[in-house]
């Protein structure tokens, strides 16, 4: 009997020693160019050779992706045996699937032996790209009746929005009805297709960013970066980004394929690591000389100094379009924005939770904080 349980124990330890150069496990995964909250659909299949019986294999990721656990436990004969896992990308960035772990047991439990499976798939995962309001036909926010855009007959039927008037409007751009409303005389503003290529200035500066995960201001502010990106490359206008980050990311517009691609690859991996503020960011000098320009600026900052560079570049022939994250509504604190762009600024309030379609331009950040 001693010999016999001898002999078991031996046969158990040898088992798994030579079980496992026969089992191997392949994954399988078409990487695309995904955004973050698009699913994905690995498939794992394990195969064995010889006749060795393996009776309890155990496949596990080792992976670290957050809720994604498509190991098991299984036994395999002499067919391969597949199965289907599937998750969600809950980030942006590079996103690694593998290594993989291999484990076999003998029939008694007794002993095991385990194996890391090395191969990589790499996946870079880019920001959402959502609807935006539609910045090809930003609102005419001329003063008067200024001969660059026209007399007012030569404005199309369709208006954009109301301001306060301001001496010089013509009584046709007077909106009679609002005015009689407010008790005080408001003009319309008329939509004027962009026809320019686009700057976006992205606030990557660190101390101004709040919230953690998909709810930050970071992460808001790099998907309407995106999606402001991409609405424009669809309409074939050029844009070119500029962000105070820590490598000071200065990307040109050019007339080249897939210049969209290069702006999205960037803000897949951008991190808010400058130590610079947005008013320090070099390329407002530059902006200044450009002839024809539309600028987006993209910041959860109230400070005054950047305001005071947006108002020095604009011109008679500029599009300046502003983002403004509120902090305070992704756990900052309240930043009391009170400053006022000007009647030429369009101004787009963003909170946690705001679906950026139904985002509405306003004028002034203290009307509506």
């Amino acid at each position: 009997l001693a010999y016999a349980l001898c002999l078991l124990v031996a046969i158990a330890w040898l088992w798994p020693r030579l079980l496992i150069n026969k089992v191997s496990v392949s994954r399988k995964l078409d990487p695309g160019t995904p955004t973050v909250g698009e699913s994905y659909e690995e498939t794992f299949t394990v195969r064995k050779t010889g006749h060795m019986p393996a009776p309890w294999i155990e496949v596990r990721d080792l992976s670290q992706i957050a809720e994604y656990q498509p190991g098991r436990v299984l036994s395999v004969g002499g067919d391969p045996v597949s199965w289907k896992a599937r998750g969600a990308y809950r980030r942006r960035g590079w996103i690694t699937f593998g290594p993989t772990s291999l484990r076999v047991q003998e029939p008694f439990g007794l002993f095991s032996q385990e194996v890391r499976v090395r191969e990589r798939t790499t996946v870079l995962v880019y920001p959402r790209v959502r609807p935006i309001p539609d910045l090809m036909t930003s609102s005419v926010q001329q003063i008067g009746n200024s001969p660059s855009f026209g007399a007012w007959a030569d404005y199309p039927p369709e208006t954009g929005g109301v301001r306060d008037y301001t001496p010089g409007d013509s009584f046709g751009r007077i909106h009679w009805a609002l005015s009689a409303r407010h008790n005080r005389l408001m003009s319309k503003t008329f939509e004027q297709p962009l026809t320019t290529d686009i700057w976006i200035l992205l606030d990557l500066d660190r101390k101004v960013h709040y919230g953690t995960g998909e709810n930050s201001t970071l992460e808001y502010a790099v998907s309407l970066a995106a999606s402001m990106a991409s609405q424009v490359h669809s309409r074939g206008r050029q844009v070119g980004l500029i962000a105070n980050d820590a490598r000071g990311t200065f990307l040109e517009p050019h007339r080249v394929l897939r210049q969209d691609r290069l702006i999205l690859d960037y803000l897949a991996i951008a991190q808010a690591d400058g130590s610079a503020s947005l008013s320090q960011a070099l390329a407002w000098e530059k902006m200044r000389r450009l002839p024809r320009r539309a600028i987006a600026v993209i910041t959860p900052s109230a400070e005054p100094d950047w305001v005071r560079l947006l108002q020095a570049v604009r011109g008679r022939r500029t599009t300046l379009i502003v983002f403004y994250l509120d902090a305070s509504s992704f756990g900052g604190p309240d930043m009391n924005p009170s400053f006022d762009l000007g009647q030429d600024v369009d101004l787009f309030v963003v909170r946690s939770g705001d679906d950026f379609a139904r985002l509405v331009r306003t004028r002034d950040a203290i009307r509506i904080a």
